[in-house]
């Protein structure tokens, strides 16, 4: 019979580990108490090195007690997922979170509730691989979230932390096959448990900690290229921008805001400005609304690039019109002119179909104010 590390021991390591890093968590919340995410992670931290020491404290036969102490285990686990949503600007919980607490506590419960009330004979093993099965569950759906869900901003945090939670079900999946085989009578599941802490907990806490290190990275990044006024992309982004509109049938929109010297002249700095703002909002907010993205090339000057999948860019073009005509101040008064060209076969970059956009662009000029032209 091989030599299996002490389990009492391997739990007093993950109780002190877990709670050393709910501690870091909490240092860094004290630093900056805007990061509300870091609570989250906190408290699932110190939470489930609470949990592994009132296990260490009750009785295995106690289920009115060890059934919670599962649930809570299973919310210790939650708690991670929701810092994630938190930090991504979603609320922490929905409903389906529920479903990991519930099936945590309900594996460990119900089967022993079925042997009492002798529904399951008292030899049955699913008391012992309920356990197992639940915390399976748990850990598929709240692991799974973190690596697969529909994350605003994905990080490699999130896929660390999603993967170093899925990697425990091996180790629960052996605890049911130990239940059959040569480790059956044994502490199976938390022997294997608080190894899996061993590896599995720093690189999980450490995951949590690199997702806000990377969202501030992309935030620096974002700030780098676009245009603090408009929020439109500026010429960098645009250069980062472009593979992804070299295809025939996208569509370029040259687009320029009318007379915008006089509104600085007639109205101050202040109003042109806030024309610009305006304008960079709206029609951002359209642009990706069909797919496409915003680009201030400078001064009055922007241009829209439209997927080949996206709208019609004459359509498109025209209910932008109609929007900003809808939002412009009647004080100041501003309209647009627009020219349109699309992406061709032969063009080995978006520039070419830019260009004849912008040639366009000065024939809407030279008919009149206002116009768009193709």
């Amino acid at each position: 019979m091989p030599i299996l590390p002490d389990v009492d021991t391997l739990r007093l390591c993950s109780m002190l580990t877990s709670t050393a890093f709910g501690l870091v968590f909490c240092a860094l919340w004290l630093r900056d108490r805007r990061e509300g995410h870091l609570l989250f992670w906190a408290a699932g931290s110190l939470l489930y090195g609470a949990v592994i020491f009132s296990f260490s404290l009750t009785p295995p036969d106690a289920a009115g007690v060890t059934t919670p102490l599962f649930a809570l285990l299973s919310l210790a686990n939650v708690l991670p997922l929701a810092g994630a949503r938190r930090l991504d600007g979603k609320p922490p919980f929905v409903w389906w979170m529920l479903i990991p607490i519930v099936a945590a506590g309900a594996g460990h419960g119900l089967p022993r509730l079925a042997v009492v009330q002798g529904w399951l004979p008292a030899t049955s093993l699913l008391p012992n691989i309920g356990d197992a099965i639940g915390l399976s569950l748990s850990i598929a759906i709240n692991g799974g979230a973190l690596l697969w869900g529909r994350w605003t901003v994905r990080t490699a945090g999130h896929g660390i932390a999603g993967a170093g939670l899925l990697a425990y079900i091996p180790g629960f999946v052996l605890s049911v096959a130990g239940e059959y085989h040569v480790l059956r009578g044994m502490e199976t599941l938390a022997l294997l448990a608080m190894l899996s802490d061993q590896a599995l907990l720093g690189i999980i806490n450490l995951g949590l900690l690199a997702i806000p290190v990377e969202h501030a990275q992309r935030q620096l990044r974002q700030a780098a290229l676009r245009d603090p006024l408009t929020g439109a992309w500026n010429r960098a982004g645009l250069e980062a921008q472009k593979p992804r509109f070299l295809a025939s049938g996208a569509a370029a929109i040259a687009i320029d805001i009318d007379h915008f010297k006089s509104i600085n002249d007639r109205h101050g700095h202040a109003a042109g400005d806030a024309v610009l703002a305006l304008f960079g909002r709206e029609a951002g907010v359209l642009a990706q609304a069909g797919g496409g993205e915003l680009f201030r090339l400078g001064g009055d000057e922007f241009a829209i690039l439209l997927p080949a999948d996206g709208p019609d860019p004459g359509r498109f073009a025209e209910r932008l019109r109609t929007h900003l005509r809808s939002h412009a101040d009647d004080a100041v008064g501003w309209t647009v002119s627009m020219g349109m060209a699309t992406v061709l076969d032969g063009d080995r970059d978006v520039d070419a179909a830019l260009h004849r956009a912008d040639t366009s662009l000065y024939q809407a000029k030279a008919e009149g104010r206002g116009i768009i032209a193709a």
